[in-house]
């Protein structure tokens, strides 16, 4: 007699998404261009690629984003660093508050403030607020209040991810202000013709707009069935290497730099090698020690698992 046993049927294997792909390639040709653009622009003699890897995040950002969040939770952060950025920095612009008194050279504005001035808070936040997550262990995705940790991330990932974001202008502003004049301060100050007032009153902004985010993905999370269902995991991996090469601008700048001096707003003469570096140094331990531990723990799998 035979026996015929019958074989459970296959499983059928997922088609791959030809958009998701595409989408992938995109952000990783977005990180290759901003490594490739900070590191050989200067040496090749074509000023610094800060600026075109600063505009790229925006890009990087809109695409990255809207898979990560969802286009809701995606507007809503454009719209939250967006119009923060341009309402502190009008407010600063008329009283001085928070940054100092200061003004741009450049345009097309929205009332005193140049609209890629917003665009590239919204890139630069984005970049800056994936990286600190990454250091919080995928923080953004564990923001549900129903427990501590989420709480606690609701907090703690703002101010880290504001202290972030402030790192690379306490390296950059001189560099944007004093040297290329895209913004003046009217009163000068002590770091390089930058007041210290600038650093502090870039974290409050950010801070702001990082705590409103998290404020909104915590309310989603803490109301939905499964936590974290915000957020769609993805590569981290690329924002914190596109965070990286906003500070690696920094020295292929440095070694490029011809010698010279440049005068600020209130007729101090300042040391152009000297600005660009101490830019460098404070990249160093600054911004790219912090990608530099974030990669650290993609690497160790620190942030494979969630919860």
């Amino acid at each position: 007699m035979t026996t015929t046993t019958a074989r459970a049927p296959q499983a059928t294997a997922p088609q791959p998404d030809g958009r998701a792909h595409a989408a992938t390639a995109i952000q990783w040709a977005v990180v290759a261009v901003g490594l490739a653009t900070t590191l050989l622009m200067p040496l090749a003699g074509l000023g610094s690629g800060s600026v075109i890897c600063l505009f790229l995040t925006i890009f990087f950002a809109a695409v990255h984003g809207t898979r990560r969040y969802g286009w809701r939770q995606f507007l809503a952060f454009f719209a939250v660093t967006f119009v923060v950025s341009n309402a502190y920095e009008n407010l600063s612009i008329l009283t001085g508050f928070p940054f100092g008194h200061y003004h741009y050279t450049g345009g097309p504005k929205l009332f005193y403030v140049p609209i890629a001035v917003g665009l590239i808070y919204f890139g630069l936040a984005y970049i800056s607020w994936l990286t600190a997550s990454t250091l919080l262990d995928r923080a953004d995705e564990r923001l549900d209040w129903r427990e501590r940790t989420g709480r606690v991330n609701t907090v703690a990932l703002p101010a880290v991810a504001a202290a972030v974001m402030t790192m690379f202008d306490v390296a950059t502003d001189a560099q944007a202000s004093t040297i290329g004049h895209t913004w003046i301060w009217e009163n000068g100050g002590g770091v390089f013709g930058v007041p210290y007032t600038n650093y502090l009153g870039w974290w409050l902004v950010t801070y702001t707009s990082f705590q409103n985010f998290a404020l909104l993905l915590s309310r989603a999370q803490t109301q939905a069935a499964n936590p974290g269902a915000a957020v769609t995991p993805g590569s981290l991996l690329q924002p914190v290497l596109l965070y990286a090469a906003t500070g690696l601008a920094t020295i292929s700048t440095f070694f490029t730099t011809k010698p010279g001096t440049t005068i600020d707003a209130t007729g101090v003469t300042w040391s152009l090698t000297a600005i660009n570096e101490t830019a460098m140094t404070i990249s160093i331990f600054t911004v790219i020690t912090v990608a530099a531990l974030a990669l650290a723990k993609i690497a160790r799998g620190d942030t494979h698992t969630p919860r």
